[in-house]
């Protein structure tokens, strides 16, 4: 049938890159954000504003895996 996986073939897993973005993002941008923090006088305030930026950019990533991992089909 044309609907029908065969037995053989192995699902398509989500992305790697898509499932490590945003712990990645939140650890990146919170560290980047102590040394900015660091260099400019404030490292709680650079701190927080790295994670969240880390966390937005973290969240694009993840938008974009499930965008890839959802247009994936069978050949």
């Amino acid at each position: 049938m044309p609907g029908k996986p065969r037995a053989d073939s192995r699902p398509e897993t989500f992305p790697t890159w898509g499932a490590i973005a945003l712990p990645a993002g939140a650890l990146w941008g919170t560290v980047i954000g102590l040394g900015l923090g660091a260099w400019l006088g404030d490292w709680a305030v650079g701190a927080a504003i790295g994670a969240a930026l880390g966390i937005g950019v973290g969240l694009a990533l993840f938008a974009a895996a499930v965008v890839v991992a959802s247009s994936r089909t069978e050949k």
